[in-house]
């Protein structure tokens, strides 16, 4: 199967569309013109019939220039003929049945005519030759009851003529303006399909390696511009998720060496020398630690591949929020209390019902509240306000602590992001994956996680999730 190019069906329908037009152009004026030129002689032989009837009617012989008549009695005899080519033309039985009943008959015939051949020096020997030539009769009874029938007739030469001027110039307009349109409109072609030549050039050169290099883009916004744009728009987009997971897995190596490290050299300073039952079982007891945090880690990241795949084993159903956020609140707050000397305040209002999953959303708040404690100070505040708004549950998480960077917050949510670590309290069991996987839950569930915050003042973590009014009806 041949496949074609763009350029070259453009120029296939180019020419196409611009033969039809032309062939359609010159059918239109060969209709027209033919009719109006037959339009023109019908009206002129009626004329002529007119003159001849009154010339007739008084016993006089017609003076008739151009047109050719004769008169026929009812039978189809002739009575009186003059001029050329009606004498010639055979009489129709059609015409005579017309007449008969009152009737006028209109009519086109073609018969031969002899014509001299031209010679240099006209003689009575001189050849001669037979040419087609079409004949415009009207036929008209004369007299009320008929009594004779009138035919005259004129040649279409006129019309002939124009019939073959318009064939010629429709070859002329096929045969060169044709190939020159084709022509023109293959440049044309070529010059808009420039930037596509070089928009594709650009993309064979792109790999992993340079991310970095854009689609040319050309200076009209037209829709190949629009289609460069959008281009350019989704590398950019690819460039961000390459640096994304090339920082991911970096990340995941430095965090997994770490705790993998100190198990191997655990396990090296042990097997050093003899060791009693009790140092031994501090050992173990120290690689358990150490294996913990390796599986927290990969825990977390399945747990992110699942939320980018869609996979997230879920079970949706009414859930009082309100309930839940006080249950976790008690929770952490002894928690807080007794590890950093914090106090957490819980102003949740009642009848919060959201549908979701309370596992997740537990652990959504849980990494909320586990990250606030992590940046406010010690005998700090963290405060958990819940309250309803626009059809939605939004639940506030704040503290007092250090608060973050303008630079930062627009990175807080990207997987293994930490802020500076001097404003933590130098805890190793956080892998900076606490607030992704809050936010995955929190889209999971149809809602958003926001923060604000100023330096020196705090954080202000917002959830935003849709409310079950299913529930409230009940």
């Amino acid at each position: 199967m041949i496949t074609l190019s763009i350029r070259q069906r453009l120029i296939l329908w180019y020419t196409l569309v611009l033969m039809i037009m032309l062939v359609g152009f010159a059918a239109a004026i060969f209709v027209g013109g033919t009719f109006q030129l037959q339009r023109a002689t019908d009206q002129g032989l009626q004329f002529t019939v007119r003159q001849l009837t009154e010339s007739l009617l008084r016993g006089e012989e017609p003076l008739v220039v151009d047109t050719s008549y004769r008169l026929l009695r009812l039978d189809g005899q002739v009575v009186h003929a003059s001029g050329l080519p009606v004498r010639r033309i055979p009489i129709e039985p059609a015409a005579l049945a017309a007449a008969r009943q009152g009737n006028t008959w209109h009519e086109t015939v073609t018969t031969l005519m002899i014509v001299p051949e031209p010679l240099p020096m006209p003689g009575p020997a001189a050849p001669r030759r037979l040419l087609p030539l079409q004949v415009r009769v009207l036929t008209v009874p004369l007299g009320q009851p008929p009594l004779y029938i009138l035919q005259v007739g004129r040649a279409t030469a006129d019309v002939q003529r124009l019939q073959g001027l318009l064939v010629t110039i429709l070859l002329i307009a096929l045969g060169v303006g044709l190939p020159v349109a084709a022509l023109g409109g293959w440049w044309l072609a070529g010059r808009a399909l420039d930037p596509v030549r070089a928009m594709t050039a650009t993309a064979q050169r792109i790999e992993a390696s340079n991310l970095n290099e854009r689609l040319p883009q050309p200076s009209r916004n037209d829709e190949l511009g629009q289609l460069a744009a959008t281009i350019n728009q989704l590398l950019d987009r690819l460039q961000a998720a390459f640096q994304r997971e090339r920082r991911f897995t970096a990340d995941v190596s430095h965090d997994l060496r770490t705790p993998l490290a100190l198990a191997k050299s655990t396990i090296g300073v042990a097997l050093n020398r003899p060791r009693t039952a009790e140092e031994l079982r501090a050992t173990l007891i120290d690689l358990d630690g150490q294996l913990d945090r390796v599986t927290a880690l990969l825990e977390a990241i399945l747990f992110l591949t699942r939320a980018d795949s869609s996979q997230l084993t879920q079970t949706h159903e009414p859930l009082d929020l309100s309930e839940s956020l006080t249950d976790l609140a008690e929770t952490i707050a002894a928690h807080a209390s007794e590890t950093h000397r914090q106090t957490l305040t819980c102003d949740v209002a009642a009848d919060l019902w959201v549908q979701g999953d309370r596992d997740q959303l537990t652990r959504l708040f849980l990494n909320l509240l586990d990250n606030a404690m992590q940046y406010a100070p010690e005998d700090g505040v963290i405060r958990l306000i819940g309250r309803a708004e626009d059809g939605h549950v939004l639940v506030d998480v704040e503290d007092n602590g250090a608060g973050i960077a303008p630079e930062d917050l627009p990175h807080v949510f990207d997987r293994f992001y930490r802020v500076d670590k001097a404003r933590t309290k130098g805890s190793q069991s956080h892998y900076g994956l606490g607030l992704s996987i809050a936010q995955a839950v929190a889209r999971a569930h149809g809602g958003e996680i926001t923060v604000t915050s100023q330096v020196g003042q705090g954080a202000r973590f917002t959830v935003r999730l849709p409310r079950c009014t299913t529930q409230l009806r009940d």
